[in-house]
C-alpha cells in the first residue's frame, strides 16, 4: 500500500495518513455505546452469550405463571386480588424461601358497591336507633369480602418475606433537588448504605467513575399492599419499549433514592437480608452479607440465561390454576424463590434475550435471579475500560504507523489477524472467564480506518500511475524536444515530471545543453531548479555560481544571457573556466576560425559522427526586421536546397543548414588551406601558371553550378579555398546563391561584393550564369596583378566604371604574361553578357589552351638556352 511520492512534495497533515487513522479512532471511541456502534457490541455480547455453556438453573427458583389457562378458568386480567391472595396463603402454607409478585401493582381495586356499604355502616354506627350487632355484623363481613386490596394486604402480612415489583421507565438523569420524589411509605425499601469508594487508579477516577442508570417514572404498588410487603424492587416489564433483556440495574436512582432491583430483592430476602441491610459501592459491587455482587461501573449484572431441554422451560413452571386448586404437590414450593408473573400472551410485552428467545418478564426476571444464586454473571469489571481504551490505542498506533508502510497484501494479512486476535479474545473471556470487554468498538475503527486508508491508498496509486504515466510520457517527449534543440520546450516538459534522480540527472544536461546554446540565465534556471530539491546534486552549486556570473557580464556587455548568447565582440566562444563548449544545432564549436560583416565563422564538430565542419553564422535578426527578416530568412535556407543538387569536388560540400534562437548556420566541409585573397597582393602573387590552373578548376565548378540552374552571385578570392600542398580548391558561400527558377527568384536584388559584380548585378537585372563568370574574370585579373580591375572612391564611381568603363590591360601591370591571358581577361569583362564567354566550360576551354601556350613557350625557351650553352 505503499506509492511513491514526488521529491518535496508536501502533504497537509489532514491528509496524511497518521491523522486519518487518529480521526477514525477517535471518533469511533467518542461514537462507541451509541447508535450502530451499540448494536454492534451487543450483536457480538449476544453472540458470546450464545456460545456459552452454562449450568442447570438454579433449583430454588420456581415460577407460577398466569397462563392462557388460568386467564381461560379466572377470567380476564386483572383479577380481583382476593384471588392473588388466595395463592398467596396457598403458597406460604408450604413455607417458601421468598415469594415475588411479578405484576404491577400501583393501582387500587374499589369493587362496585363497596363504598355505599361502608356509607351505610357509618350511617348505622352514627344513629343509635339503627344500631344493630348482625346488621353491623354482616355490613362488616361484606366490606371485609368486598375490599380484595385488603385482604391481598392481610395475605401479604401473613405470608412475611414477599418482593412486590415496582415498573418503571428509564430516563435521563435526575440531579438532586428535581421534582422525582417517593412516597414516604416507600421510603423503607430504598437502598441506605450507598458509597462511593476510592478507585483503584485514582488518576483514572474521571475516566472510570460511572453513575447508575435513572429511573424516570416509577409504578410503585399502592400504599396498603407496599406496607405489609417483605420488599419491592424495580422490574423492566417492557414498558416505553424497553423489550432488551441482556442486562439488569441492580440499583437505580429516582431523584435523590437509591431503589434496588427486583431480583437483588428476591435474592437478599432468600438470603433473609431486609433492604436496608444491602450494601451499596457506586462504581464497584453490591454486597449482600457475605456475597458481593461484581457489576459493571454502572452496577449492572449480565445474567446467564438457561436453555431448559427438549424446549421446555429451565424452571419449574406452574399454572396459577393449578396452585390454586392444589393440584401442586405439597412441598413443590418449600424453601423454593417463587416468583409470580404473567406469561399469557397478550398480556405481557415480550422481552428479547441474548440466546434468541422470547421471554416474558417473570421469566427473564427468573433467569436473572438463577444467575445471581448461582454466582452465575457475565462480569464486566472496571478493569475492561482500561482494556477497551488500550484496544483503542492499539489499533490508533497500528492505522498511524504501520498500515501505511506496508503493501497491499500484507496489510490485508495484518488487519485479518488483528480482527481474528479481538473476536478471539472477546470470546474467549465471553467463554471461558464470562467476562465481557467491549472490544467491537476498537474492531469498527480497525475496519473503518483500513477501508478508508486502502481506498485513500487505491486512489493514490491509481492517481501516482496516471501521473507516473503522464510523468514518463512527459519525459520522453522532453527528451525528444531536448534531441532536437528545443530546450524550452524540454524543460518545461521536464517540470511537469515527478521529480527523481534519473529527472535530475536530465535536467542536469537540460542546463549544460543552455550553457552550450549560450542561454545563461535559463541554464540558471535550470540549476537552481535541481539545488531545489537536491541542493547537493553534483557540482549544481558551482554550476550556478559560475554561470551567473557569466550572465551578469553579457548583460553589463549589451548582451543577452538567454538569447543568442554571444558575447559583446560576436563571438560563442568565452575563456571562462567550467563552462561548456557552445553548441548550434547539433555542432559543437571548438574555436573561432574568422568573422565577416554578418557573421562568424567557427571550426565545430558533430558529436555524433565525428565529422569536423566550418559552421558560418549569421545573425540575420540584428541586420533586418519584419517581413524583411522573414524574406530572407526564406531566401537563406533555400542553401539547403541548393547544397542538395552541387556535387562537384570543387564545390564546398554543404552538410546541414538551420537556425539556432536568433543564428541562421550553415554546416560545410571543412578545408585545409587559405582563400585566394591570400595571393592577391603584388607581393604574394602566385606563379601564372598555378593562377591558371586555379581558375579552370573554379570556372569548371560554376559551370557544374549553373548546369543545376544556380548563380553564385557572390563569386570572389574571399569564397575561393586553396591549399597549395595538396592542390585543393574549393568555391564556397553559396549562401548567397539563389535559384534561377522564376518562381524563387526575386529581380532587383543586389547581393554580394560590389567591386565583382558584373554590370546587370550592379543594374539590379536578372542575372545568370554569365555573371558569375564576369566575377571570376575580376578574380583572375586580381590574381594576376595583385590589382583590381575598376577602383573608385565611391560605390556610385564603382559602379559607374564598371557599368561603362573599360578596364587597364592586365599587361599594363604585368608585360609578361601572354596575350592570350589578357584576351581571356578581356572577354571574360566584357559590359554585356552576350559578348562574354557563354558557360564556365567555354572559359575553362579558352584557359587551357592559353595554359599550352605558355607551357610549350617556356619549353622552347628552355631548349635555346641549352643550346647557346
Amino acid at each position: 500500500m505503499d506509492g511513491m511520492a514526488g521529491v518535496g512534495v508536501s502533504k497537509r497533515y489532514w491528509k496524511k495518513d497518521w491523522f486519518i487513522g487518529l480521526a477514525v479512532v477517535l471518533a469511533v471511541a467518542l461514537a462507541a455505546g451509541k447508535g450502530p456502534l451499540r448494536d454492534l457490541e451487543w450483536l457480538a455480547y449476544d453472540l458470546g452469550v450464545r456460545f456459552s455453556s452454562t449450568d442447570p438453573a438454579n433449583a430454588d427458583v420456581v415460577v407460577v405463571a398466569i397462563d392462557d389457562q388460568a386467564v381461560e378458568e379466572l377470567g380476564a386480567w386483572p383479577w380481583p386480588r382476593d384471588i392473588l391472595a388466595e395463592a398467596t396463603r396457598i403458597l406460604s402454607r408450604q413455607r417458601p424461601a421468598v415469594i415475588g409478585f411479578a405484576i404491577p401493582l400501583d393501582s387500587a381495586q374499589t369493587p362496585y358497591g363497596l363504598e355505599y356499604i361502608q356509607e351505610l355502616k357509618d350511617v348505622i354506627e352514627s344513629t343509635p336507633k339503627l344500631k344493630n350487632r348482625t346488621i353491623q355484623r354482616l355490613l362488616k363481613s361484606a366490606e371485609s369480602r368486598m375490599d380484595t386490596d385488603e385482604i391481598f394486604a392481610r395475605s401479604l402480612a401473613r405470608a412475611g418475606r414477599v418482593v412486590l415489583a415496582m415498573p418503571y421507565l428509564a430516563g435521563r438523569e435526575h440531579h438532586p433537588g428535581s421534582e422525582a420524589v417517593l412516597p414516604d411509605y416507600l421510603k423503607k425499601y430504598t437502598l441506605r448504605d450507598v458509597e462511593t469508594d476510592t478507585p483503584a487508579f485514582p488518576l483514572l477516577s474521571r475516566f472510570l467513575a460511572s453513575d447508575v442508570p435513572v429511573a424516570e417514572v416509577v409504578y410503585p404498588p399502592i400504599e396498603p399492599l407496599a406496607k405489609h410487603a417483605g420488599g419491592a424492587g424495580l422490574i423492566n416489564l417492557g414498558y416505553g419499549g424497553q423489550r432488551y433483556a441482556r442486562t439488569e440495574p441492580l440499583v437505580m436512582r429516582y431523584g435523590e433514592a437509591y431503589l434496588p432491583s427486583f431480583s437483588l430483592m428476591m435474592v437478599a430476602r432468600n438470603r433473609h437480608l431486609a433492604t436496608r441491610s444491602i450494601k451499596v459501592r457506586l462504581g464497584r459491587y453490591v454486597q449482600l452479607d457475605d456475597y458481593r455482587i461484581p457489576g459493571d461501573p454502572e452496577l449492572r449484572v449480565y445474567p446467564h440465561f438457561y436453555r431448559g431441554k427438549k424446549g421446555n422451560p429451565p424452571f419449574p413452571v406452574y399454572s396459577m390454576v393449578d396452585v390454586l386448586n392444589r393440584n401442586v404437590g405439597s412441598t413443590a414450593f418449600r424453601d423454593k424463590t417463587v416468583l409470580i408473573g404473567l406469561t399469557a400472551r397478550q398480556h405481557f410485552n415480550p422481552m428479547v434475550t441474548p440466546i434468541g428467545q422470547v421471554m416474558p418478564p417473570v421469566l427473564v426476571a427468573a433467569n436473572t435471579v438463577s444467575s445471581l444464586l448461582n454466582d452465575e454473571l457475565y462480569a464486566v469489571p472496571a478493569w475492561t475500560r482500561l482494556a477497551t481504551l488500550g484496544a483503542f490505542v492499539l489499533i490508533a498506533l497500528y492505522l498511524m504507523f504501520l498500515l501505511p508502510r506496508v503493501r497491499l497484501g500484507t496489510a490485508l494479512s495484518l488487519t485479518a489477524l488483528l480482527i481474528i486476535g479481538l473476536l478471539n479474545v472477546h470470546f474467549y473471556f465471553m467463554i471461558s472467564e464470562s467476562i465481557w470487554i467491549r472490544l467491537m468498538g476498537p474492531l469498527a475503527a480497525l475496519l473503518l480506518g483500513h477501508v478508508l486508508l486502502g481506498t485513500k491508498h487505491f486512489i493514490e496509486y491509481r492517481v501516482q500511475a496516471i501521473h507516473a504515466e503522464l510523468s514518463e510520457a512527459n519525459r520522453a517527449l522532453g527528451q525528444s524536444f531536448q534531441s532536437q534543440g528545443q530546450l524550452d520546450q524540454a524543460f518545461e516538459r521536464y517540470r511537469r515530471c515527478q521529480f527523481n534522480k534519473e529527472l535530475l540527472d536530465l535536467l542536469y544536461n537540460l542546463g549544460l545543453d543552455y550553457e552550450r546554446k549560450r542561454q545563461f540565465n535559463k541554464a540558471v534556471t535550470v540549476f537552481k531548479t535541481i539545488a531545489e530539491h537536491d541542493p547537493h546534486y553534483a557540482d549544481v552549486q558551482e554550476r550556478i555560481r559560475r554561470t551567473q556570473q557569466v550572465s551578469d557580464a553579457l548583460v553589463l556587455g549589451g548582451s543577452s544571457g538567454s538569447g543568442g548568447g554571444q558575447a559583446p565582440n560576436g563571438t560563442l566562444v568565452i575563456s571562462t573556466t567550467g563552462l561548456q563548449k557552445p553548441m548550434i544545432g547539433r555542432y559543437q564549436i571548438d574555436r573561432e576560425l574568422g568573422r565577416g560583416a554578418m557573421g562568424m565563422v567557427y571550426l565545430g564538430h558533430d558529436p555524433k559522427i565525428g565529422r569536423t565542419v566550418a559552421i558560418k553564422t549569421m545573425s540575420l535578426a540584428q541586420e533586418f526586421e519584419g517581413d524583411k527578416l522573414a524574406d530572407v530568412k526564406a531566401r537563406f535556407f533555400r542553401e539547403a536546397e541548393t547544397a542538395g543538387r552541387l556535387n562537384h569536388p570543387n564545390i564546398v560540400t554543404i552538410y546541414d543548414v538551420g537556425e539556432d534562437q536568433d543564428l541562421s548556420y550553415i554546416a560545410m566541409d571543412y578545408l585545409k588551406g587559405d582563400n585566394l585573397m591570400a595571393w592577391c597582393k603584388p607581393e604574394t602573387l602566385l606563379p601564372p601558371l598555378e593562377v591558371v590552373d586555379v581558375i579552370i578548376q573554379v570556372a569548371e565548378a560554376l559551370d557544374y553550378a549553373h548546369s543545376q540552374k544556380v548563380v553564385h552571385r557572390d563569386v570572389k578570392p574571399a569564397n575561393i579555398i586553396y591549399d597549395r600542398d595538396s592542390g585543393t580548391l574549393k568555391v564556397t558561400d553559396f549562401g548567397v546563391a539563389c535559384l534561377t527558377d522564376t518562381s524563387k527568384t526575386r529581380t532587383g536584388t543586389i547581393l554580394g561584393s560590389p567591386s565583382y559584380m558584373s554590370p546587370e548585378q550592379l543594374a539590379g537585372n536578372k542575372v545568370d550564369g554569365r555573371s558569375d563568370l564576369f566575377s571570376l574574370g575580376i578574380t583572375l585579373y586580381q590574381m594576376l596583378s595583385g590589382e583590381l580591375p575598376f577602383i573608385a572612391d565611391s560605390l556610385a564611381s564603382l559602379m559607374y566604371k564598371i557599368a561603362n568603363e573599360k578596364h587597364p590591360d592586365i599587361r599594363m601591370f604585368r608585360p609578361e604574361l601572354p596575350a592570350c591571358l589578357s584576351q581571356i581577361i578581356n572577354k571574360a569583362l566584357q559590359k554585356q553578357a552576350e559578348n562574354r564567354f557563354q558557360s564556365g566550360m567555354q572559359m575553362a576551354k579558352a584557359l587551357r589552351r592559353c595554359r599550352d601556350r605558355m607551357t610549350g613557350k617556356k619549353k622552347t625557351t628552355r631548349k635555346k638556352s641549352k643550346a647557346s650553352a
